[in-house]
């Protein structure tokens, strides 16, 4: 199919650098401009109440819930349709990674799973996304899981975003009775630290006055947890030691289930389709002022750097800083990530501040880095390809769930002290029913 005929951008989302080499968001009826819409910031006048506090933990989710407000219904659409050539890999690898011919119990390349923990509420949400995580991904494929919480360090120095998260004890008690795992699966709760960008540090806080609307929505009552997962994703994982072994990453959000059966290895498909990156779900954002100076930023890099222009036609340009690799189930390849070119683009991203001050998502940064430094073809336009109703995100799961389900409330009680990970590991499906 014609490159011409796949892409162009509606007008809601930027002006048009390059309408024939842009992603095209499709609209039922012609958008006017963002800014004559409803103002994001008078929807949380509106809605953001305490009540909702636990919705704000995903700005751009929360927005997404009430996009119909925002007279926005479009920015789920951003449409570039897979070539053939991408159709017919992702099908061949299909064939190589099924259940049907791989899925014996045995990892089938050299991967982890990646979850990060920073409040109570994410601990509540793995106890029914853990066990739906073995029943329907990991008892085909048993790949190593890593639980990432807040160091000591890190809790010290912020404890206004971290004073409540749950501490390393904490979660391994919580897995050991909730998780469903057996008793001697590789799964590892592993402490992370981080510091503030300098630029910020040097301002004895004063730089939280200066974050513009879109941070200040997620930095409820002084923390800024947010910002720090952000830079967690982009930077500090890639740098953690206990993912040095590793060639591949899943990384899940907590409150993200599995509610079928994965028929395909997905570390598998990655290495036979050759990407770098995978997403589940591609969208366009609500807030055009959570990318504000991103593009530039971007542009101005690779200027300095002397590097060449992006290789991803498709998304490099002011237009791919108002898209999104959906954060809540995406994959990488972790020698790519841990390049040089890479490693030094995401320190000077984020000593820049402004994944502080703009809340520059790690979901949009991906967009732009990979388009930077690689062909589109190496995230591609398929992403998982998972349907529809075999995963589930934000869901809470009644306790009447019928086994081998979990089937634990998300407000129900954590798990009393068992020591370290290592106990019974036999989810008792009967308990819940």
């Amino acid at each position: 199919m014609p490159l011409a005929s796949r892409l162009g951008f509606a007008a809601s989302l930027a002006p048009l650098a390059s309408a024939l080499l842009r992603p095209q968001v499709r609209s039922e009826a012609n958008a006017v401009p963002f800014r004559n819409r409803t103002n994001p910031d008078d929807l949380l006048r509106r809605f953001g109440s305490t009540s909702h506090s636990g919705e704000l933990d995903d700005y751009d989710t929360w927005l997404d819930g009430h996009a119909a407000d925002l007279d926005a219904r479009c920015t789920e659409c951003v449409v570039v349709e897979p070539e053939d050539e991408e159709q017919e890999m992702h099908a061949l690898a299909e064939e190589k990674c099924s259940i049907l011919v791989s899925g014996r119990g045995k990892a089938l390349e050299n991967g982890a799973i990646v979850y990060l923990v920073t409040r109570p509420m994410d601990l509540n949400r793995l106890k029914d996304s853990l066990p739906r995580l073995w029943y329907y991904l990991l008892r085909h494929w048993q790949y190593d899981v890593k639980v990432f919480v807040p160091g000591q360090s890190l809790r010290e120095l912020d404890p206004e975003s971290f004073g409540t998260s749950p501490s390393i004890q904490h979660v391994n008690d919580t897995l050991a009775q909730y998780s469903g795992l057996p008793v001697d699966y590789n799964i590892e709760v592993v402490p992370f630290d981080l510091e503030f960008p300098k630029v910020l540090a040097d301002t004895n806080g004063e730089w939280k006055q200066r974050m513009n609307g879109c941070a200040q929505a997620v930095s409820e009552a002084g923390s800024v947890s947010y910002m720090h997962m952000n830079q967690f994703f982009t930077k500090v994982m890639y740098e953690h030691p206990a993912l040095a072994q590793y060639r591949y990453y899943l990384r899940l959000d907590a409150d993200f289930s599995f509610v079928k059966t994965v028929k395909e290895d997905p570390f598998c498909m990655m290495r036979f389709t050759g990407r770098k990156f995978v997403w589940q779900k591609r969208k366009g954002i609500h807030d055009p002022r959570c990318s504000d100076g991103l593009w530039e930023w971007f542009e101005s890099y690779r200027d300095q750097n002397d590097l060449a222009a992006g290789k991803d036609e498709i998304f490099w340009g002011e237009n791919g800083a108002h898209v999104n690799y959906v954060g809540f189930a995406t994959m990488g390849d972790l020698n790519f990530f841990r390049s040089e070119r890479v490693r030094k683009l995401a320190h000077a991203i984020n000593e820049d501040g402004r994944i502080y001050l703009n809340r520059w998502s790690d979901q949009t940064y991906y967009v732009l880095l990979l388009a930077l430094f690689e062909e589109h073809t190496k995230v591609g336009d398929m992403g998982f390809n998972w349907p529809k109703d075999s995963w589930c995100h934000k869901c809470e799961f009644p306790d009447t769930d019928r086994p081998p389900f979990s089937s634990v409330p998300l407000n129900s009680p954590l798990a009393p002290p068992l020591g370290v990970f290592g106990g019974p590991g036999v989810h008792d499906w009967g308990k819940y029913n």
